[in-house]
């Protein structure tokens, strides 16, 4: 199997959950948060934002995240919650729809670009090559996945449609 086949599975995989996590969701809901210093799921989607146009930035395609964003969702952001300054839940869909649909469509065009050095430095060690940089951040979007699956069932619960 080639680099790029297994990048774009792992993606695939990482964006299915993303799907799964919102499918149903209002954006209120994408701001409850589970007891203790947790993230919402809004935070965790605009976070997985941040980083997919890294991602972009990475391969040399266009990026969708404002300044602005990156100071909500980036690394060391303050957390998101009820009350708090926030994109809307369908913002953060789209922009993870679109930079997946770029990625993905990259992988599969563009298998030798792998041991390129980044033409970027956001995200990236000095002298990271495309192919490391896009394995980092595939593997920290994954962690920030399976946190979503909690967060759609405190989501569910309050809309009456989780465990009772």
């Amino acid at each position: 199997m080639e680099l790029s086949q297994i990048f774009s599975l792992l993606l695939a995989r990482n964006q299915s959950g993303i799907e799964a996590s919102y499918d149903g969701i209002e954006h209120a809901d994408s701001l409850l948060q589970l007891p203790g210093c947790s993230n919402c799921m809004n935070w965790i989607l605009g976070h997985l934002a941040v980083y997919r146009d890294a991602m972009l930035a990475a391969i040399g395609e266009k990026t969708y995240v404002s300044s602005r964003e990156e100071d909500l969702y980036g690394y060391g952001s303050q957390p998101v919650g009820q009350g708090s300054q926030c994109n809307d839940l369908g913002v953060l869909v789209d922009v993870l729809e679109n930079g997946y649909a770029v990625i993905n469509d990259w992988l599969n065009c563009n298998q030798s670009d792998f041991t390129k050095i980044s033409p970027t430095d956001l995200y990236v060690r000095k002298g990271e090559t495309i192919g490391e940089h896009l394995a980092h951040l595939v593997a920290h979007e994954a962690i920030h996945v399976g946190e979503l699956n909690a967060l759609r069932e405190v989501a569910l619960v309050s809309l009456g449609k989780g465990w009772k």
